[in-house]
């Protein structure tokens, strides 16, 4: 609550009073206020829109018309200003359509630009001494235009009524054509054009709809004239940039040119267009240059570009093909060029030298395009796992067959195809073709063969590589994959220690010229070898049976069955050059020390010594005594052996090396293991057919026989062909286990 600090009256006085009486007559205005005041306003006005010093002062017309509004005048000033702004618009704009546009066309432009950018001056200027009356009555009356809005209309109207909009539009676009053609153009003309249509709603409405329009026509004849002149890509290779701008072009040439035009448009947008019409434009320029004629920037030009790796040519047409959703196309020849090209070296005549090296590349070169071009896609890494397992599956077993001996090639001591790359790398690259292969079964089957011959002749590159690949084997395809190849690594460790073992067991006179070790091989995990008799020297058949007996006494029940086919030596030899180190099999070693005794020996005794079979005896006595390293000589000379020959020791025998491999002599053995190591893989799979068809009709009880196959083939994880089916299904019905039914024999029935 508030208190009056006003004085009290005077002590002793009466109080004043303050009397405020009326005015004796109304004032009036005079009566040419409304006429005079309008007409300094309207000079006001021709002085702005003339660029002259108004001759009063801006405040005092802002009075004017403040005091023109209050006194209810508002209507006539704004029908004054708008007939004003209507008549300055249509005298500047006629004059100027009035000029021709055949020797400047861009003069019309011009003055359409200055034209615009006075206007607009003046009407912000207008719109100052005229504020009260666009505060107050434009804002408050219904159906009235601000000052700024009314002022536009004006010109809107007249460029709508008469011809030159489309004039102006058509100018316009010529400007454009002119500079894609090359030529240099008033691009803030154009920009100040655009920027009065916009503000005019002309922009959307005439503008960019007839721009899009000529855009549309332009590159169509453009792009129809590039592409019937496309030359082939190695017609044109190592040609500059430059040069393929100019004249007949390659497809490469021809993506480059389209990047090319997709910079020009968006700079284009950026400089003298309005920002709603990039998408609009760039989607124009790729429909016609790009989407009409895909096919022909595809097929054989794809499939040269991926061959010359171009790999940055791949990344414009990737680009290019993205936004006009045609990736289905792209991911069609991708894959056709992937299957013709794996076909091809799938039938090449030097395929066991160079497959797997040739594959390792081509899927190198695949994924790199894959991750900088197609920026990995995945319908595309998709599409490439399709196609690699349709070609490398062709050939059935042999690609698998090659594969792994790579896989023994690389993991050999002294391997030069890993030397270069980093051992983990090569191997990873490798895992990636295995798991296209669908004869995994058969690649465990090659991999452990391999794997035994490295173990047991020592020339894995190291244990720790070998459990890496085994690692690398089990993430793909589980543990009991591996399960078998990891148990012959424990076999190897636990025999180094059985071995360590019998050497400290056994006194040191009876191991002072002889070193033995042996290696216990859990048949369950190795190879299946046949056992092969051999008549051992005497100090070897004593160390032997000293290992069976220890190996006896630690593991009772446990049976020894020795493969002499397996074992190696290393035996010392004095020739007339000095001492060398022979590294030998058991079989060439036990030969090789009879001729310790006698430097003669005919082929039958040593047969009578050695108990050899004759194909056994032959080929290791021709290594000795026939190949490049001839520690024995033979009468009658020759390359072959026969039982009629004599054998002499070769004490000239020179070789500059201290320690000297001679190997056996490769025979067809290997390739007949091949063939019954498939024949094993081939049993084992029809066992596993048979299993499936049997787990699916007791599942469905009664089943179609295409449907039968449908399930079957789902649950296979390698191929089989119709003709093996159905001989499995034979089978089934012979064991009862299925049976037709009467009415329709391709319905079979499961029997309990």
């Amino acid at each position: 609550m508030w208190a009056s600090k006003r004085p009290g009256p005077p002590a002793g006085g009466p109080q004043k009073k303050l009397v405020i009486k009326g005015l004796k007559a109304l004032p009036t205005l005079p009566l040419s206020y409304k006429t005079d005041t309008l007409e300094k306003l309207r000079s006001a006005v021709h002085a702005i829109q003339q660029n002259q010093p108004t001759t009063l002062g801006l405040e005092e017309l802002y009075r004017d018309c403040e005091g023109l509004c209050l006194h209810k005048f508002a209507s006539d000033v704004y029908e004054m200003l708008q007939a004003e702004l209507e008549k300055y618009a249509r005298q500047q704009l006629l004059q100027i359509d009035r000029s021709p546009d055949t020797h400047a066309p861009a003069a019309m432009l011009d003055q359409t630009r200055k034209f615009w950018d006075d206007y607009t001056q003046q009407l912000t200027m207008v719109r100052c001494v005229f504020l009260y009356l666009d505060r107050t009555y434009a804002l408050q009356t219904t159906n009235v235009a601000s000052l700024w809005a009314m002022g536009l209309s004006v010109v809107r109207q007249h460029l709508v009524e008469t011809n030159m909009r489309s004039r102006l539009v058509r100018l316009f676009i010529n400007e454009v054509t002119s500079e894609r053609n090359g030529q240099l153009i008033d691009r803030p003309s154009l920009a100040s054009i655009a920027r009065m249509c916009i503000d005019l709603g002309l922009y959307a409405q005439s503008l960019q709809p007839s721009f899009i329009d000529a855009t549309r026509d332009y590159y169509r004849s453009e792009s129809l004239r590039m592409i019937n002149c496309l030359v082939p890509i190695k017609q044109s290779a190592g040609v500059s940039a430059e040069a393929r701008s100019s004249g007949p072009t390659d497809v490469p040439g021809y993506l480059t040119h389209v990047q090319r035009r997709l910079d020009e448009e968006t700079q284009r947008v950026a400089q003298y267009l309005k920002p709603s019409t990039k998408s609009t434009l760039l989607a124009t320029v790729l429909a016609e240059l790009v989407e009409r004629h895909t096919e022909k920037l595809l097929g054989p030009n794809f499939d040269a570009m991926v061959d010359a790796d171009m790999v940055s040519d791949l990344t414009n047409l990737y680009s290019l093909l993205l936004p006009v959703d045609k990736l289905d196309l792209l991911q069609q020849n991708w894959i056709a060029y992937i299957k013709k090209t794996g076909l091809r070296m799938m039938q090449a005549s030097d395929l066991e030298a160079t497959l797997v090296s040739s594959l390792l590349a081509f899927k190198r070169k695949l994924d790199n395009i894959l991750s900088i071009a197609f920026q990995n896609n995945t319908r595309l890494i998709g599409a490439l796992r399709e196609a690699f397992e349709m070609f490398i599956n062709t050939r059935r077993s042999k690609p698998v067959q090659l594969i792994a001996r790579y896989v023994d090639q690389c993991m050999r001591m002294g391997s030069k195809l890993a030397a270069d790359d980093d051992i983990d790398d090569v191997f990873d690259r490798i895992i990636m073709l295995f798991r296209f292969i669908q004869g995994k079964d058969l690649f465990e089957a090659y991999y452990r063969r391999d794997l035994a011959k490295r173990l047991l002749y020592n020339k894995t590159l190291s244990t720790d590589t070998e459990r890496l690949v085994l690692q690398k084997l089990k993430a793909e395809c589980g543990a009991g994959y591996t399960n078998r190849l990891e148990g012959m690594l424990h076999d190897m460790e636990i025999s180094l220690e059985l071995s360590s073992e019998f050497a400290q067991a056994q006194p040191e006179s009876a191991m002072s010229d002889i070193g033995f070790q042996g290696s216990v091989l859990t048949m369950a995990f190795w190879p299946t070898y046949e056992p092969m008799e051999l008549v051992l020297p005497r100090q070897a058949e004593e160390a032997q049976d000293a290992f069976t007996k220890l190996y006896a006494e630690k593991h009772k029940g446990r049976n020894l069955q020795w493969q002499h086919n397996l074992g190696t030596c290393l035996i010392k030899v004095e020739f007339n050059e000095g001492p060398k180190e022979l590294q030998l099999s058991q079989l060439q070693g036990t030969i090789m020390l009879m001729f310790a005794e006698q430097d003669e020996l005919t082929y039958s005794q040593i047969q009578q010594s050695t108990g050899l079979e004759n194909s056994e005896l032959q080929r290791t006595l021709q290594s000795l005594a026939c190949g490049k390293f001839r520690v024995l000589t033979k009468e009658p000379k020759g390359r072959d052996v026969d039982t009629s020959d004599t054998f002499y020791f070769n004490a000239k025998f020179k070789c500059p090396q201290a320690r000297v491999k001679i190997s056996q002599i490769a025979t067809k053995e290997i390739e007949k293991e091949s063939k019954e190591l498939e024949a094993h893989i081939h049993l084992d799979r029809m066992y596993r057919v048979d299993a499936a068809l049997v787990r699916i009709m007791k599942a469905r009880k009664t089943l179609e026989h295409s449907d039968l196959i449908t399930e079957l083939l789902k649950q296979l994880d390698f191929n089989v062909s119709t003709t093996e089916i159905k001989e499995r299904v034979d089978t089934l019905f012979e064991r009862d286990y299925v049976r037709r039914d009467e009415s329709n024999p391709s319905t079979y029935h499961y029997i309990a």
